[in-house]
């Protein structure tokens, strides 16, 4: 019975082995006559034209030691004197930044609103010259409310000094000096403000343009160690030791890689011309290095101390100070008013004797149909106005500290995982070359690896960029990045007022030292 069945099996399976056998003997007679008459084997897209093709060898990629030197491809650029760091690109920017100049000329405006305050004590004092001419003799001519007796001719001329000095406005003056001060130190702090919102801006385009610079190394490195490895697998599908199908996947992989490039290479572009529009340097002539060490994390409440002490919440104070100096000002109108004024006759002609008089003036208001008491009305509510607002910036700068904070902690625990896959990478691309080197793996596990390596590479180094990038953000969020022109190297008459002619590596020891 078994006997039976077999030979029926063996009747209908018979022509599907013979088929089967058929086809894999034409596919193999096709792949020696193709290899016989020196035809390329199959490709899934276009031969990459390479200067020297060459095959790759475990020997003649980098040993561990080398790749760990490497992993930032931008860490040579430290010894680049012509390269410019972050301060010195600040410098540069600060220095032909029209926001920074405008308000350098508001600041200098507000100042001169304090010494115009400030004249409003002393006594004002004026010259008189006057001729008069008049049709008929007779009438007298009178000055100051003094009469100099008839005029003897239709022309008489006269030279005399008045003046007019306030004892007593119920310190309205002293309230208009104090607003005009708090409003010259909200100034003055909204500029400190600008330089460091000006110095967050930069670094971000600063950061960004050195990340995709370094990204576009290390994809160049990626792309050479595929090309290589598409050079290699063709010569081992040629004589039979690997399958079409490692050829087409390690093309997909290059030509993904070189689209991620072309890719990154736009980006980079536009951060150049960013960086540019910041320096006024051409693109093609920008180097830039980063010198920034990553420092120790602090509590967060040592960033939270620093928030009031921010230039914006000074600032807000000090617009809070002001309007409440122009309420006393407004409650001032309804007190009383005690002025001196005089007049001193030095010549006249036709010539009369000397006259003098001083004049001490009290006024105080009464009606006025109700003038001052709605502009109380109008500065009480202004005061209420900033009130709120300095609240409202105050909680804002709590919340910006906070999460620049934890994306702070974040970013830097990031770059402390991905600088262990890095390293775990480096030895698993080192762990494979010797496995080839003794017969148990395959030269594709050996250049994955490695690929797998260069991966983590950029990965790593992407987040390094993106962690200074967020500790520059959690600085200028709270307030302790430069904020004083004079304390930070940047004089405000020097770099406001001037530009330099060529803009040439500052030194950064000459910088501390002025």
């Amino acid at each position: 019975m078994v006997m039976v069945v077999l030979i029926v099996l063996w009747f209908f399976l018979s022509p599907l082995i013979l088929s089967l056998a058929e086809e894999k003997l034409q596919a193999v007679e096709a792949q020696v006559s193709a290899m016989e008459e020196g035809k390329p084997p199959p490709r899934a897209l276009p031969p990459i034209s390479q200067p020297v093709p060459g095959r790759i060898a475990p020997s003649y990629t980098p040993p561990l030691e080398e790749l760990l030197k490497a992993v930032s491809p931008i860490a040579h650029k430290l010894t680049d004197k012509t390269a410019l760091d972050l301060f010195q690109c600040f410098q540069l920017a600060a220095a032909r930044w029209n926001q920074l100049k405008i308000d350098y000329q508001g600041m200098i405006a507000q100042q001169a609103v304090v010494s115009q305050t400030l004249a409003q004590f002393y006594p004002q004092v004026s010259f008189l010259n006057e001729q008069s001419f008049q049709n008929s003799v007779g009438f007298a001519p009178t000055l100051g409310g003094i009469a100099f007796g008839v005029a003897p001719s239709t022309y008489f001329s006269l030279n005399s000094l008045s003046g007019t000095w306030t004892i007593f406005n119920s310190f309205q003056n002293v309230n208009r000096l104090n607003a005009a001060r708090a409003t010259a130190a909200y100034s003055a702090y909204h500029m400190e403000r600008d330089y460091q919102l000006l110095y967050a801006n930069l670094a971000s385009a600063f950061y960004s343009a050195l990340m995709y610079e370094g990204s576009i190394a290390i994809l160049n490195d990626q792309i050479d160690i595929l090309q290589a490895l598409v050079n290699e697998l063709e010569y081992r599908q040629k004589i039979g030791r690997s399958r079409p199908a490692d050829v087409f996947q390690t093309q997909t992989n290059l030509a993904a890689t070189v689209a991620q490039r072309e890719n990154y290479k736009g980006f980079y572009n536009q951060f150049l011309a960013l960086l540019t529009y910041y320096l006024g340097i051409p693109p093609e002539k920008i180097n830039i290095k980063d010198t920034q060490s990553l420092p120790s994390t602090k509590n967060l409440e040592e960033y939270l101390a620093q928030v009031g002490s921010r230039p914006d919440v000074l600032a807000q104070v000090q617009l809070l100070r002001a309007q409440k100096a122009g309420l006393a000002v407004a409650r001032g109108m309804l007190g009383p008013t005690i002025s001196v004024n005089g007049f001193y006759l030095l010549t006249h002609d036709p010539p009369v004797p000397n006259v003098w008089n001083v004049n001490v003036i009290t006024s105080m208001p009464i009606f006025n149909g109700g003038l001052y008491t709605s502009t109380i009305r109008q500065q009480e509510a202004l005061v209420h106005q900033v009130q709120l607002q300095l609240e409202d910036l105050k909680r804002q700068a709590d919340e910006n500290v906070r999460i620049s904070f934890a994306l702070f902690n974040a970013a830097i625990s990031q770059v402390v995982q991905l600088r262990e896959e890095t390293e775990v990478g480096a030895l698993y691309y080192a762990a494979q070359r010797d496995d080839f080197q003794r017969g148990v793996a395959a030269l594709l596990d050996v250049l994955v690896a490695l690929n797998t390596y260069q991966t983590a590479r950029l990965n790593l180094f992407q987040a390094e960029m993106g962690a200074r990038m967020q500790l520059v953000n959690l600085f200028v969020a709270a307030g302790t990045v430069p904020r004083n022109p004079e304390g930070s190297a940047m004089p405000v008459q020097k770099i406001i007022k001037t530009q330099p002619a060529e803009l040439q590596p500052i030194d950064p020891s000459q910088m501390l030292s002025r």
